[in-house]
This record gives structure tokens, C-alpha cells and sequence, in this order.
């Protein structure tokens, strides 16, 4: 259910009786000068105040065209003049409060500046004015109240419209930053992931890679990549077709992810290869998690567009030394992937211990 403005603004019986003493409308003559206003005033000249109001609004650049784009004349005379009926009579009813907060909500949600917004209160009171009858304008004490009144009671209506109107700009704001937040995160994601695997990708890999070398420099950690590359994939794309390769590559990536462990970071770094870095971890556990990853890759073949596929994986294995670059530590990683492919291929192979 849909809260009203009036309670979304925190009004109550209190919060009335302090907005009408803040515009001085708590006094005991307030109701019988909203009878007289809507009696002697507005009732009978309505229509012209209107099209006084309506005119003066039209003179004011850019007021048309916010006419024209979101209703048309009679819809705002209308709306200008149910307003007005209302004006000063039953101020201390929540309906009241409602209607004068949805006005202001409304315009700014057909885009009327708040300056504009602000000045046609003036303009109004204005008008209210000179349509006092003369029989009130003799007596000069009456004149002068029924021109407080409808100072006052402007007053309060433009407090509650701005004060709607205000909340609604800011509303807006807080969603246009939450849109544009979202839309950034979204394109930093877009920028560090591969779009068919949805795997970290090559350019985060070597960042990543980069900031874990630092790590092992500063704490003297141990750290293991393993790069793997699938078997014959060429030969898979070639007999069925690209789309298959791709649906090929997603499942082995989940595969990978699948053997791997809570924090290790799996990126594409190209093609069928996959860089797997392994923090606080030496060469006898990555073997471990490449064996595993080696193991839930030829598990079971893919079948695919009526294709049942064989899959198998290679991968090499390098521990990270302290004086290594990314170029370093990813050349052995290399190194040991080629001796797992000269072995023939669905093994897992590390750089010798002579050469760490």
C-alpha cells in the first residue's frame, strides 16, 4: 500500500499545529477568514482569477512549453482552479497538508524550475489582492487582514509544495547516483571480466598476478600459478564450428572453478588457456589442485549440439620466487605447459626444482 505524503513527511496533529503558529494561521480568526476569502474573493471571480494567473504564467519563458509537453490549458485551469477552491478553507485537516504536498511533488516532476515554481506564490498573492471587493477595501482594518491572510496562507501552502518539491529533486538525485554508480560498476566489471566465461581476464590476471608477486616480496609467502591450455581445441572448433568452441570453453571454465579452492583466482588469459594463481600455496598443493582440476575436466564428456566431445587438459605448474617479475614467473608456467604437451598432452608438469 502506497504511503501518503502526508505521512511519508512525518505530519501529525502536532506537526500541523506547528507549521500553522510557524505562518501565524493558529489564531481564532483564522477559519472565518478562509470563509471570507472563498466567499468574497475567490468564488466569485474564480474563473477570471484563473485566467489572470494562467496569463501571467504564460508570459514567463519557458512556462509554455512545460504546458505543452505534459498536458494542455483546460487540464491546468482545471487543476489551477480546484486549487484555489481549496485555498485557506479546513487548514488544520491532513487533506489539506496532502494536497498542497502533491502539488509541489507534481511539479517537479513536469520539470517546473523551482525558481519559476517559487515566484508564481508572489504572482498569485498578487492577483488574490486586487480581486479583494471594494466593500472589504472600505474597511481598513478588514482590508488589511484579508491581505494578511492571504499572505499567510500562501505562505503555508508554498512551505508544504516546496518542501515536496524538494524531497522529490532530491529523491531523484539519490537515484540518478545510485543509476550512475551502478552503471560505472557495471562497466569496471565489463572491463576486468571475459565476456564468454565470465572469468577474470587476461589484463586483470596480469594486475592480480602483479600485486601477489608483491605480496610474496613482502612477507616471504609462498605462491604457485598453474597455466593450462585444453587439448585440440582447434580441432574442436573446426569440426563443430565455433559456437560449440565456445560452449566448450564456458564448461570447462566451471570445471575449473569447480576443482579449484575457495580463493583461487581463475582467470582466461587467452584463447583455451587458463592462468589459475595459488596463493600461500607450494608446489606440492597446486599439484594437488591441478590433478583435481586435470580430473573434473576429462570426467565426463560435453555433448553439445548433438556432439559428444572428449575433453582433456594440460597444465604446468610454477612456484614463485621472490625476485620474479610477472614475465618471469609466467615464461616458466609456460615452460612446464610445453613439457606437458610434449608428453602428450593431460598431464600436469612443473618447472623443474633447479629452476625456481
Amino acid at each position: 500500500m502506497a504511503v501518503s505524503l502526508f505521512d511519508r513527511f512525518g505530519f501529525d496533529a502536532s506537526a500541523i499545529a506547528k507549521r500553522l503558529r510557524l505562518v501565524e494561521l493558529d489564531k481564532a480568526e483564522t477559519s472565518a477568514l478562509g470563509c471570507s476569502l472563498q466567499q468574497r474573493v475567490i468564488r466569485p471571480h474564480i474563473d477570471a482569477i484563473v485566467e489572470h494567473f494562467y496569463d501571467s504564467l504564460l508570459g514567463i519563458e519557458g512556462f509554455r512549453e512545460i504546458v505543452v509537453e505534459h498536458s494542455n490549458t483546460e487540464r491546468v485551469r482545471d487543476m489551477q482552479k480546484r486549487y484555489l477552491l481549496g485555498m485557506g478553507m479546513n487548514c488544520t485537516r491532513r487533506e489539506y497538508f496532502e494536497e498542497r504536498l502533491r502539488i509541489g511533488s507534481v511539479h517537479q516532476r513536469v520539470g517546473v524550475p523551482q525558481s519559476l515554481y517559487l515566484c508564481t506564490f508572489q504572482g498569485l498573492q498578487g492577483i488574490l489582492i486586487d480581486y479583494i471587493p471594494p466593500e472589504i477595501r472600505r474597511d481598513r482594518a478588514a482590508f488589511e487582514a484579508m491581505i494578511r491572510f492571504i499572505l499567510k496562507v500562501t505562505a503555508l501552502d508554498m512551505s508544504l509544495a516546496v518542501e515536496s518539491y524538494c524531497a522529490a529533486r532530491v529523491s531523484n538525485l539519490k537515484k540518478s547516483l545510485i543509476s550512475e554508480r551502478d552503471t560505472s560498476d557495471r562497466w569496471r566489471k565489463l572491463a576486468v571480466t571475459d565476456w564468454l566465461t565470465n572469468l577474470h581476464n587476461h589484463s586483470y590476471s596480469r594486475r592480480y598476478l602483479g600485486a601477489a608477486l608483491r605480496q610474496v616480496r613482502t612477507n616471504g609467502s609462498s605462491m604457485c600459478i598453474i597455466m593450462a591450455d585444453l587439448d585440440h581445441f582447434k580441432e574442436i572448433n573446426d569440426k563443430h564450428g565455433h559456437l560449440v568452441g565456445d560452449e566448450v570453453l564456458r564448461i570447462a571454465a566451471a570445471r575449473i572453478i569447480s576443482g579449484s579452492r575457495a580463493g583461487d583466482e581463475i582467470c582466461r588469459y587467452g584463447g583455451e588457456e587458463f592462468l589459475i594463481i595459488l596463493s600461500d600455496t607450494d608446489l606440492k598443493e597446486a599439484d594437488e589442485v591441478a590433478e583435481r582440476v586435470r580430473g573434473r575436466i576429462k570426467r565426463d564428456a560435453i555433448h553439445s549440439r548433438k556432439a559428444s566431445i572428449e575433453l582433456t587438459l594440460s597444465l604446468g605448474l610454477a612456484q614463485a620466487r621472490a625476485d620474479d617479475s610477472v614475465d618471469n614467473l609466467i615464461d616458466r608456467a609456460d615452460a612446464a605447459l610445453y613439457a606437458a604437451k610434449a608428453a602428450g598432452r593431460d598431464c600436469v608438469r612443473c618447472t623443474a626444482l633447479t629452476e625456481q
